[in-house]
């Protein structure tokens, strides 16, 4: 499965058509899966390193910290690959050293390889397709969230556009075609200027709400990518705020850096 989560590094590319709010005629000039590609077409940095810090705040408001080093490649296809990430804890101190590698593949359909490595171990295991549905170390999003979803693995429908904060924003619905997908179904709010997603609305599948994403961007360097997300489950009130740091952008990551020796030992940087 190809997922979209926090394995979103992004470069805007250009400017579709911009739809008004009241304009039929203007809303058929662009499809759910167009307005979807052009948000793809955010992914245009090689390869990026990063800062991720977890912040999983339950219903009574006590507040737990993961700090992350996370590490990513794209591929495009080469070699089958969508895109290689790497997770590599460095707090709290006995999580140290636990890591996660995905291997995300560009064949729709293809289950992504999920490796997990745990230092007191000293053991790498591989996570079954079923796990990537877990939780990503306790937070608000699965394993299968911080991948890159496949266009084709959804049906895309544009609802409609509507004002969503300063902008407007068109409003597409994401059916899974794997009727044994976790969620229902996904509505996401994505400007009709720059395409960065500003809201994602997950429902289960019985067609309830089950979270709530919200997301800021920043552009170093003229890329776009994640600044802060926050997702809330609405059904057990746990929250888990995303918080990205030190970017850096096409740093000249290779194969080796997402291999299982790498996973096992951390990157040399």
């Amino acid at each position: 499965m190809k997922r979209m989560g926090l394995c979103a590094a992004a470069a805007a590319l250009g400017a579709m058509a911009v739809v008004s709010a009241g304009s039929m005629a203007a809303e058929s000039e662009i499809t759910g899966l167009d307005v979807m590609k052009k948000t793809k077409e955010l992914y245009l940095a090689n390869d990026q390193m990063s800062t991720v810090t977890l912040r999983k705040i339950d219903k009574r408001g006590d507040e737990q910290k993961i700090v992350t080093k996370r590490y990513w490649k794209a591929y495009g296809g080469k070699d089958g690959f969508e895109s290689k990430t790497l997770f590599v804890t460095e707090f709290p101190p006995d999580q140290r050293g636990v890591g996660f590698l995905i291997w995300d593949y560009h064949k729709a359909g293809q289950p992504d390889d999920l490796r997990l490595y745990l230092p007191s171990l000293k053991q790498v295991r591989r996570m079954t397709t079923r796990e990537q549905d877990d939780a990503f170390m306790g937070s608000d999003l699965t394993f299968a969230d911080l991948g890159q979803r496949a266009l084709d693995e959804d049906t895309h429908t544009l609802l409609k556009t509507e004002r969503c904060g300063a902008t407007e924003c068109y409003v597409v619905q994401s059916v899974p075609k794997d009727q044994e997908s976790l969620y229902g179904k996904k509505i996401t709010w994505v400007p009709t200027t720059d395409f960065t997603p500003l809201r994602v609305d997950y429902y289960d599948r019985k067609g309830d709400l089950l979270k709530t994403q919200a997301i800021e961007w920043q552009r170093p360097n003229n890329v776009w990518a994640w600044k802060r997300a926050e997702v809330k489950n609405v059904q057990t009130s746990h929250k888990t705020l995303f918080e990205i740091s030190d970017l850096q952008n096409n740093v000249g990551l290779n194969d080796e850096d997402f291999s299982e020796r790498v996973l096992k030992t951390g990157p040399r940087r």
